[in-house]
């Protein structure tokens, strides 16, 4: 009877993969040293990788290779032949973020199974339902989801709910982060990301230039780790099928321990669960503890502000400390070893050291006892009364590595053997789905002195320590007064098993695609980008009336508009003023299911006939209106774009993380093609309302009336912004301004330049505008100048149009 969910467990390495394994994965997910989403992690090459399917495979452990980064288009000939050889190795799915990735793959290889990693930010049940349109099998859900939204989901959709149940978590919505790449070049879509969450931040008012210090630490943006131990049938319940552990980064220690805990928690479903000695197994791994927003945790119950490293857990109180000699004495409320690591938390940055030596009453120890004080070495100052956590079980870490460390898996076999006089040795070995016939070309011999037993074949067939499996049912046909030497039923037995891993580790039969040269064919698109053919056209983006109105004064032709709830009044004032362009609504990517459906009546009663989309679900939510395609879609390769031109999107805007090289590479066409040239760019989209829990007040505080940021450790200020149902985006530092290089642009084949205004001033928005009208005609004057020049005071970026992403 197949198994109602699936335990599902990180391998960042290929002890961790033995880690989880041993201790009751069901599946594991892991990266090759490409195209995943944990660049740092060890990761698996080719040969480790078909170890690693094989290892699984035997014992009955599917294995998902992850490919969830976005994919450059000088990358894709290796890719293909990645996809192939994952392919032909018997991998069970591949994880993927790339759209472009998607499609080649569903075309391509139209049985391979495809999840849809939590990379492609899946928000709203439309999510998961267009993806399951394109034939994907599963979808892993962004962990902004509730549990309420999951029970629709499961309701609405066929495809398979993956959730994250334990782990770090990402405050942003994953695959929506540009802070790491917009800072220093390490881009989280591509595996980089240098964790710019858990850094410190003061929250800002730019208006009154005041910092609002937080009483609970200086992390801002680190959340705390995610744990739903004790919400294990809810999850089930409500229609989750894998259950997802995150950690590719993590020890093989962690890997045990996780993978451990939540198989005992599954097994005890519907009993009593030991829940203090459970969470206490796994806090020597965490930031302290959150049910996330699966379970509508918020504010400082998500969030780890005092420190965003491992917190380990209580061990007890300060009682003196001896600076000369640098010498800690505690009272201990658990058990301490020598080797275990320990940490005092403190607002102004936590302070820790290993324990070299132990002493209890003078004595040098290996181990003290609940109960005991205690002496340690420990070179920082601390307090009386001051709490210290063990972050390190040396005897813990000792207890999970064996674990791992011989065969726990038992998979059940039965045996049966023919031993006939004067007749070849006939045995046979099934698991329930494979069987293996094996005819050994042994006669046995004539008893002389002792007879072969039914007991000696028990013996002898039954020794399967050391394997992964069990035998739990032997049927002997022996004929009596013969003999047999032990060894060959020993040769017997090994035989059989090995012939048995070879039926369970070759699970699938597949020939290569590459080798009959299936691609994806379709008509280049691309026009003669010399930068004379169309010129540039500007396009403008604007979150409220006033901008509105001063973009309106200026006689444009295309306006985004970026809020919903008063599009109707930004249309009676184009009315008004006798606006002759298109006012373009955007439709924000985290809109709820109830939201969409509202929008969408209400655009539609305004004869609205275009929107701008930033989520998957969109595409066939809007199908009927003329769609264009925002920078959040991720689309930075020519699979990606044409997936868009082929479903007849007016325009699409590509990543502001591809540089000039890599738009030159693309096959684009000019008349269809778009850009963010000038602007703050959000780069981080959190459903974490910073503002509220630093001031501790509720939702909807409307505290973001104010212009609010995030003030970093080198002076950079990142504007926040308050979208729907307190959704905030956080932009960076410094704007980006591209209008210098618009000829360049407009030859790799960028059609549409986007002004994206955030907080500027009707009188600022009109000196922005003209500058980059007249700059394109070659007719700057010297207001124009020394608009660009405050501009370039200021502070801006290229982004990355030189440098590119790592």
């Amino acid at each position: 009877m197949d198994k109602k969910y699936e335990l599902l467990a990180p391998a960042g390495s290929f002890e961790s993969l033995k880690a989880a394994v041993q201790n009751g994965a069901d599946a594991v997910y892991l990266g090759g040293k490409n195209f995943g989403a944990r660049k740092f992690a060890q990761n698996f090459d080719n040969s480790q990788l078909i170890q690693a399917i094989e290892y699984c495979h035997i014992r009955g452990v599917k294995v998902f290779v992850t490919l969830n980064t976005l994919v450059l288009n000088n990358e894709f000939d290796k890719l293909k032949e990645y996809i192939d050889f994952l392919y032909t190795s018997g991998v069970d799915a591949l994880i993927v973020q790339d759209i472009g990735v998607l499609t080649y793959v569903r075309e391509i290889y139209p049985d391979f199974k495809i999840h849809c990693s939590t990379q492609m930010s899946v928000q709203t049940v439309e999510d998961i339902k267009y993806l399951e349109s394109l034939g994907v099998s599963r979808v892993v859900l962004g962990r902004e989801m509730t549990i309420e939204d999951i029970k629709r989901a499961k309701r609405e959709t066929g495809v398979e709910l993956e959730v994250f149940i334990h782990g770090a978590l990402c405050i942003s919505i994953s695959g929506q982060c540009l802070m790491s790449s917009f800072i220093g070049g390490r881009s989280g879509n591509r595996g980089s990301c240098a964790q710019p969450c858990r850094q410190k931040y003061i929250l800002y008012n730019v208006d009154k230039n005041e910092k609002y210090p937080s009483a609970k630490g200086d992390y801002l943006l680190s959340p705390k780790d995610l744990w739903t131990i004790e919400e294990m049938q809810k999850i089930i319940d409500a229609g989750v099928y894998s259950l997802k552990i995150e950690g590719r980064m993590k020890s093989p220690e962690y890997v045990a321990a996780t993978v451990r805990v939540y198989n005992k928690v599954l097994r005890q479903i519907g009993g009593d669960l030991d829940l203090e000695n459970l969470e206490k197994e796994l806090k020597v791994f965490n930031r302290g503890f959150t049910k996330g927003h699966l379970f509508g945790e918020t504010g400082s119950k998500l969030m780890s502000m005092l420190s965003p490293g491992n917190q380990g857990y209580y061990l007890g109180k300060v009682v003196k400390y001896d600076r000369k000699r640098e010498k800690l004495t505690l009272f201990l409320e658990e058990d301490l070893n020598q080797n275990d690591e320990l940490q005092i938390p403190r607002k102004e940055g936590s302070v820790g050291g290993r324990v070299e030596k132990l002493e209890l009453e003078g004595k040098v120890v290996k181990n003290c006892s609940k109960g005991q004080v205690c002496t340690v070495n420990f070179k920082h100052y601390c307090k009386p009364g001051e709490l210290v956590f063990k972050t390190y079980d040396e005897k813990r870490m000792k207890e999970l590595r064996e674990t791992f460390a011989n065969e726990n898996v038992e998979i059940p076999v039965s045996i049966e053997i023919s031993i006939k006089k004067d007749r070849e040795i006939i045995s046979m070995i099934t698991d329930g789905n494979h069987t293996v016939e094996f005819s050994t070309g042994i006669i046995p011999e004539p008893a002389i002195n002792k007879e072969l037993t039914e007991e000696d074949i028990q013996k002898g067939l039954g020794k399967t320590g050391g394997t992964p499996y069990k035998l739990v049912n032997l049927k002997v046909d022996l004929d009596p007064c013969l003999s047999l030497p032990m060894k060959e039923i020993n040769g017997i037995r090994r035989e059989l098993l090995e012939r048995l891993s070879e039926k369970r580790k070759n699970k699938y039969q597949r020939e290569s695609k590459l080798k009959l040269g299936l691609t994806l064919n379709r008509e280049k698109t691309k026009k003669e980008n010399d930068g004379k053919n169309g010129g540039l056209k500007l396009t403008f983006s604007i979150n409220n009336l006033e901008g509105l109105k001063a973009l309106i004064e200026m006689g444009v032709d295309a306006l985004y508009y970026r809020d919903l709830e008063t599009l109707g009044k930004g249309i009676a004032l184009g009315k008004e003023l006798g606006f002759k362009g298109k006012i373009i609504p955007e439709i924000f990517k985290t809109v709820t299911d109830k939201e969409l459906k509202k929008y969408k009546a209400m655009i539609k009663a305004l004869d609205l006939d275009t929107v701008l989309i930033q989520s998957y679900g969109h595409i066939s939510f809007f199908e009927e209106f003329n769609l264009i395609a925002d920078f959040t879609l991720n689309i930075v390769n020519d699979y990606s774009y044409n997936f868009y031109l082929d479903n007849n999107f007016n325009r699409i805007t590509l990543s502001p993380e591809l540089n000039l090289t890599g738009i030159s590479k693309m096959d684009l066409d000019r008349n269809k093609t778009e850009i963010l040239g000038y602007g703050y760019i959000p780069v981080m989209t959190t459903k974490h309302c910073v503002i509220s829990t630093v001031l501790e007040k509720g939702k909807n505080c409307q505290m973001c009336r104010e212009r609010m940021g995030l003030l970093d450790k080198i002076g950079e200020i990142f504007p926040i912004e308050k979208k729907y149902n307190c959704i905030t985006e956080i932009y960076n530092s410094k704007k980006i301004l591209l209008i210098e290089d618009w000829k360049k642009l407009v030859k790799a084949g960028i059609g549409y330049f986007r002004l994206n205004f955030l907080d500027e001033s009707p009188r600022e928005i009109k000196k922005i505008v003209l500058l980059h009208q007249r700059f394109i005609k070659g007719q700057m004057e010297e207001e124009d100048i020394s608009t660009l020049q405050k501009l370039k005071k200021a502070g801006f970026t290229k982004g990355h149009l030189n440098r590119g992403i790592e």
